[in-house]
């Protein structure tokens, strides 16, 4: 009965380490990368494919429509892609629901719920005249 417990756990183990090598996208060792061993050979790609919703929020300055305003640290904004974002600022900035502004967003490591959209913190936000 024992054995059987062992067994299982280094099969998970072994798997477990096959599917890391895996995820990394790395190459063994043994295998060349040169590409004049295999000149039909792709070029690896930089990330692994992802699925059509796993696309991460865009960072940097964005324009859009205020959807919820106020003073924070919480806002509701709609970029001109019409991608939906929960914004965070705690600096207090005041935002008026309806202007069209640009801002800069981040990602943010707090964990809140500002509204429906994607978490972002606002770092600035300048109105567009």
């Amino acid at each position: 009965m024992r054995a059987n417990a062992t067994l299982r756990i280094g099969i998970a183990m072994a798997a477990g380490t096959v599917a890391a090598g895996c995820a990394t996208g790395s190459e063994s060792p043994a295998a060349p990368s040169s590409p004049a061993t295999s000149p039909s050979a792709a070029p690896a790609p930089s990330e692994p494919a992802r699925e059509p919703g796993d696309n991460p929020p865009a960072t940097g300055w964005v324009s859009g429509l205020v959807t919820r305003g106020g003073q924070g640290p919480c806002y509701g904004f709609t970029a001109d892609d019409g991608t939906r974002y929960a914004l965070y600022n705690a600096d207090g900035k005041e935002l008026t629901q309806g202007d069209r502004v640009k801002v800069q967003l981040e990602t943010t490591m707090i964990r809140i719920y500002c509204g429906p959209g994607n978490l972002m913190a606002m770092t600035d936000a300048e109105p567009i005249k």
